[in-house]
């Protein structure tokens, strides 16, 4: 999906890159990395999946895959 569209998705559900930042205690530059590709955190991906109502798989296409590594 298009960082503009993820953006948007994010508006809609009456969010936005500040309030995930927060959430995830993270800068808003990290999430905007994250909204643009930059770079990756399945935390963070989580999260605006969780806040947009779409799967990751919507999101970013072939990125978040694999499931999270489980806790020791």
């Amino acid at each position: 999906m298009h960082p503009a569209d993820i953006k948007a998705a994010l508006e809609k559900a009456n969010s936005n890159q500040l309030e995930i930042a927060r959430l995830c205690k993270v800068s808003d530059s990290c999430v905007n990395h994250i909204i643009y590709g930059r770079s990756t955190s399945r935390r963070i991906a989580d999260v605006i999946a969780a806040k947009t109502g779409l799967p990751l798989s919507q999101l970013w296409p072939g990125r978040y895959e694999k499931t999270p590594r489980q806790a020791a």
